[in-house]
């Protein structure tokens, strides 16, 4: 339970300090900030899952749930935002802008492996083990989302708040640390 706690505060923190002192968004936006905070601990913690992991780790199994909890939660929150016209970049004359359909569709596919990887963990003997490797796209996916959501943020480094960089380039970077270690531990099997 602590690596769950510490790195969600950490999280948390990071989105803090960026958005309401570097930015200076008020109260107003605590839930979009702590909405940045469960989507990417949802992110390294799916990311995590598909390592290999030390005994004194929680299991790949916890990590999965975890995530596939924080990202309901980060679904729930981002319809409510959504709904108060929090993202108005993401829509063009009352539709969804292509930036926007591009998300929803990146956050929808990534949410549905991970709903068939948590299907067959927590009901392994209802669904088909090979499932799980669903939890592995499920991450591949993922970090498009994030990457099409910010990208266009990353390349103008004196407009980052505090010149911290964007939580979306930073869990893409994390994620692409992953995958690196992922690769690495494959190949020593």
């Amino acid at each position: 339970m602590k690596y769950f706690i510490s790195c969600f505060t950490l999280f948390y923190g990071y989105a803090v300090v960026r958005y309401h002192l570097g930015k200076g968004l008020d109260q107003t936006y605590f839930l979009f900030v702590l909405n940045k905070s469960f989507a990417w601990s949802a992110s390294f913690y799916l990311g995590i899952s598909i390592l290999n992991l030390p005994r004194k780790w929680p299991t790949k199994q916890q990590f999965g749930l975890a995530s596939f909890a924080l990202g309901l939660i980060h679904i729930m929150l981002t319809l409510y935002l959504a709904y108060s016209n929090f993202y108005p970049e993401l829509y063009k004359e009352n539709h969804l802008s292509n930036l926007g359909v591009s998300i929803l569709f990146s956050g929808i596919l990534s949410i549905g492996l991970m709903l068939m990887a948590f299907l067959t963990s927590i009901l392994p003997d209802r669904f088909p083990k090979k499932w799980l490797r669903c939890g592995y796209f499920a991450f591949i996916v993922n970090i498009s989302h994030p990457f099409i959501i910010g990208f266009q943020n990353w390349v103008a480094p004196l407009k980052w708040p505090l010149y911290f960089p964007p939580i979306t380039l930073l869990a893409c970077l994390i994620s692409g640390i992953i995958l690196y270690f992922r690769w690495k531990q494959k190949r020593e099997k």
